[in-house]
């Protein structure tokens, strides 16, 4: 029996693998996402005993989990009167976790849909299961049920929120006298005739000469996302009906980055909030003195700078400013110049390290200015005004910088030195979702990208192995940061650490580097990292190198 992980997004029931002996690692198959969501809001049509029993799982299996259910049912739906009695008693137990109402509904035919809207415990997304199927999904599954699962955008949810909220305006608590009393009613079975009728009518549909099934030459499964392999090897096969809509299939390369871009976001930092260094700029006209000189080709620039900070403590504020950028390069993953990606499973981690280097910047700020930045400027003016006629004395000038001069410099430390004290060390960030477009164009191609983050992927774990400074500087356990970075289930972090492990990283990041340095287009590259990362022979990847170098020259 072969263990089905689907990645989000994806759907189920997986049609391609009928018959063949597979489970889904989940039941249903969202179940490790609720796992490990904080809420869970959503319409449940037709709950019954299983559909509870994976509810009471959820609550035990996740303590943080909270819920809030809109249960339908209709007239002969699956659940029984035991079933709200035993949705009651879970209310009660769980009463500060789980909310529950009914919704009944009218006609036999006023279905509702299963729609289910989680967040990550973990991080900022927030992912949405909608789908036909009852009882969470369930119910026994048939040709023509299909259910989603995927990261829903904000503008989703909040729709999504609203109009749960509405129907949970016309819903009843569970709780109340007589709500759990649902009549026990089935469909009629309906007449033999009818039966017969109906089945004939199947079976001279499937009998129909006219009618020819055109099998699709998509046959990537659940066991083995993005493998297409023809039907028929050798021949070409018919064209599926998407195809003669002209749309293309996904290849398996462009597939797989896909969902990884689905597991992080895009950060950037708000440089508005940043604060500025605690030294300042020193305008050299203030002391007669020309910013720039030119004289045609040639060019005189002078930079002048003022602090009141000692050249010690300055330097150690200045590096826990840049602390930000420091950790973002162990907690991210480059996708372009100044372009920054996060695995959602590494946020947590992230922001703790960020937290610590903020309470460390913030205390040298605090405990140099002791809370008043007029007192500490105060003490200082004396010596910065000895240093700014230093300064005019050595540009030739005679006498001494006017009380004015003075007056500017301590105006513009006092500004950054107000804004240390009183605002967040570190910088604002923001988290932006991103997703794989595999459109390309004379001016377009997204594969440049795309190899920049999977060759980050791949060398980031290789230089853990081997870089013994790699993780100087920060609290989180290397087990923890590893696992939380390792977005496309790497070969190399499942092999135990020994002497040959370390010779197979290096080789493999100098592989990286070959790929990086020979000259074959992105796509190209991609693929071979992603080889790399799945655990293929460096041999046959450095065989293919050389292929392609001699396929150049020629």
């Amino acid at each position: 029996m072969t263990t089905i992980k689907p990645v989000v997004p994806f759907i189920w029931p997986e049609l391609r693998i009928s018959g063949e002996p597979v489970i889904y690692e989940h039941c249903p198959p969202f179940g490790n996402l609720v796992l490990g969501a904080a809420w869970l809001f959503g319409v449940m049509p037709a709950l019954t005993t299983r559909g509870l029993r994976v509810l009471d799982e959820w609550l035990e299996g996740n303590p943080v989990l909270k819920i809030s259910a809109i249960v339908v049912v209709y007239p002969a739906c699956a659940t029984r009167p035991s079933d709200l009695t035993d949705l009651k008693t879970l209310v009660e137990r769980h009463h500060d976790r789980l909310c529950a109402r009914i919704l009944p509904m009218q006609e036999v035919t006023d279905r509702s849909v299963n729609a289910l809207c989680f967040s990550t415990r973990d991080s900022h997304s927030v992912h949405m299961v909608v789908g036909p199927s009852d009882d969470l999904g369930l119910e026994p599954w048939i040709d023509g049920h299909l259910n989603f699962a995927f990261q829903a955008n904000p503008s989703s949810v909040e729709a999504f929120r609203c109009h749960f909220e509405g129907l949970w305006s016309k819903s009843y608590d569970i709780r109340l006298p007589r709500v759990s009393d649902i009549p026990e009613l089935v469909l009629p079975k309906g007449s033999d005739e009818a039966a017969w009728l109906w089945q004939s009518y199947r079976n001279d549909v499937r009998d129909t000469q006219g009618h020819e099934a055109v099998p699709s030459n998509d046959t990537r499964t659940a066991l083995e996302p993005g493998e297409i392999t023809p039907e028929s090897p050798g021949e070409a096969p018919p064209q599926s009906p998407t195809e003669q809509l002209g749309i293309k299939v996904l290849d398996p390369t462009a597939n797989w980055i896909s969902h990884l871009y689905s597991q992080g976001q895009l950060v950037s930092i708000d440089k508005l909030s940043k604060i500025p260094p605690l030294d300042a700029p020193l305008d050299p006209s203030l002391f007669g003195d020309a910013s720039e000189l030119r004289s045609g080709s040639v060019t005189r620039k002078v930079n002048m700078r003022v602090s009141v900070i000692d050249e010690k403590t300055l330097k150690e504020i200045e590096t826990c400013r840049q602390a930000l950028r420091t950790l973002l390069t162990k907690f991210t993953f480059g996708l372009a110049d100044n372009m920054r990606w996060m695995p959602s499973a590494a946020q947590k981690l992230f922001e703790s390290e960020l937290k610590r280097a903020n309470d460390e910047g913030q205390k040298l700020v605090t405990d140099l200015l002791n809370g008043d930045v007029d007192t500490f400027l105060a003490g200082k003016r004396e010596k910065l005004t000895v240093d700014l006629n230093g300064i005019y004395s050595q540009l030739g000038r005679t006498g001494h910088v006017t009380p004015d001069v003075v007056e500017k410099v301590v105006a513009s430390l006092k500004i950054r030195l107000t804004k240390a004290l009183s605002s967040s060390f570190m910088p604002k960030l923001s988290y932006s979702s991103i997703t794989f477009s595999s459109t390309e164009s004379a001016f377009a191609s997204p594969w440049g990208q795309a190899y920049s983050l999977l060759s980050d992927i791949a060398a980031f774990p290789r230089k853990a192995h081997t870089d013994s400074f790699f993780f100087r500087g920060l609290k989180t356990s290397k087990a923890d940061l590893l696992a939380a970075m390792d977005v496309a289930d790497d070969g190399i972090l499942r092999e135990s650490g020994t002497f040959e492990l370390e010779d197979r990283c290096k080789q493999e990041l100098y592989l990286l580097s070959a790929i990086e340095n020979t000259p074959i287009d992105a796509k190209l590259r991609c693929k071979l990292v992603r080889r790399i990362i799945e655990g293929a022979p460096p041999a046959s990847i450095e065989e293919e190198l050389d292929e392609e170098r001699k396929r150049e020259t020629t």
